[in-house]
């Protein structure tokens, strides 16, 4: 099982995590358009686990991410989910995070 999961699970037992690239304006963005989508979902949902690949490269092949930004759902089985950029086409980002408020089968 990925440390990640036995770490930061919220009440889905899901795993959000954004992967950023230090003050990057991309990554910057991205901060911002998931923290206001996150706000106005009005779910329980708990804030990102952020991993700045600057500082942590190791992390992005261990999750096997090319490119950052990106957000990653791991759901309570293990299967992971990634969305990337800047995270501004709110329409796909709101889709993206239903997945955290859906049941789990």
């Amino acid at each position: 099982m990925n440390r990640a999961l036995a770490d930061h699970h919220h009440s889905h037992d899901a795993t959000l995590i954004l992967f950023i690239t230090g003050e990057a304006p991309r990554s910057r963005r991205a901060q911002q358009h998931l923290k206001t989508a996150l706000a106005a979902s009005g779910a329980d949902l708990a804030p990102a686990r952020e991993i700045d690949l600057l500082s942590a490269p190791q992390e992005a092949i261990d999750f096997g991410i090319f490119a950052t930004p990106a957000l990653m759902i791991i759901d309570a089985s293990g299967k992971r989910q990634v969305l990337y950029g800047d995270l501004s086409d709110g329409h796909s980002l709101s889709h993206f995070l239903a997945a955290l408020s859906a049941p789990t089968p």
